[in-house]
């Protein structure tokens, strides 16, 4: 396996003049993962808002790795994205090892501030956010209007909101917003966007996983010093043992010793 690298177009120049050139995007432990940071990600997504022609962004993470192991259809969708950004910080590290240039952390949790931020500073910005509960989705979106008085936003729960989903293309196109963010966990939301990205007429379109949970306040963020010493992991499991405690279990050991099989299989296959 090892380090597989390719570079793939799509990224655009936005209004400030700054532009992204195509990041080098390297196979970790059989996922996707692009060399950008946080403010290339950021100009990126800026600059598909321009367009209606859909763009996806994912963020990767080991558990992203573990699902798409004996998932061929789930690492197919996340390889057609148009950026994946390194959600996690063990995906950094292990970037790092295979010979990649990731030099930050991506969090989606960290991400929708400063795209916000830079969204409304341009002008009034839409965003529709599709997933979670009733309860939660209102939640969350009640806060970003709170926080970015630019913003306005349009939602759908994950649930019945979803049940429809030619019901859920019109709403959305109806809206027009300038990011639709899907947070219905993997590979729920990969499937509904590459299932439905060709009717879209949004030029942005994020999964988001449990986002919506932390901005509608049914989680707390972690310590800073946790999140710097990638144990945010430990901290999620703390919170929701039952539902995580199998990913974390499982899914990090796996992570590991892929990892060590693709270094060792990069390092034989550099040998003469």
């Amino acid at each position: 396996m090892g380090a597989q690298r390719r570079y793939h177009h799509g990224w655009v120049p936005y209004d400030h003049g700054r532009t992204v050139g195509a990041p080098e995007r390297i196979d970790v432990c059989g996922v996707p993962v692009d060399s950008v940071s946080m403010s290339d990600t950021v100009s990126t997504v800026l600059g598909w808002t321009a367009s209606e022609q859909p763009r996806v962004a994912v963020g990767i993470n080991a558990n992203s790795a573990f699902l798409a192991r004996g998932d061929a259809r789930l690492a197919a969708q996340l390889r057609a994205a148009d950026l994946a950004y390194p959600d996690g910080q063990s995906v950094v590290w292990a970037d790092r090892l295979l010979g990649g240039g990731c030099t930050e952390r991506v969090a989606t949790t960290d991400l929708v501030h400063p795209l916000t931020a830079a969204l409304t500073a341009r002008g009034p910005a839409r965003y529709f956010l599709l997933g979670g509960t009733p309860e939660v989705v209102r939640a969350a979106a009640r806060r970003l209007e709170t926080e970015y008085p630019g913003l306005s936003t349009r939602v759908r729960d994950g649930y019945e909101g979803a049940a429809d989903p030619r019901a859920v293309v019109e709403d959305v196109n109806d809206f027009a917003p300038d990011v639709l963010w899907v947070g219905m966990g993997d590979p729920r939301q990969q499937q509904w966007v590459q299932q439905h990205r060709d009717e879209l007429r949004v030029g942005a379109v994020l999964t988001c996983g449990g986002l919506f949970d932390w901005l509608g306040g049914v989680h707390r963020r972690p310590p800073d010093w946790m999140v710097r010493a990638g144990l945010e992991w430990l901290w999620r499991l703390a919170l929701e043992p039952r539902r995580l405690l199998r990913r974390y279990l499982l899914g990090n050991p796996w992570f590991v010793a892929r990892l060590a099989r693709d270094k060792a299989a990069q390092l034989l296959g550099r040998r003469p």
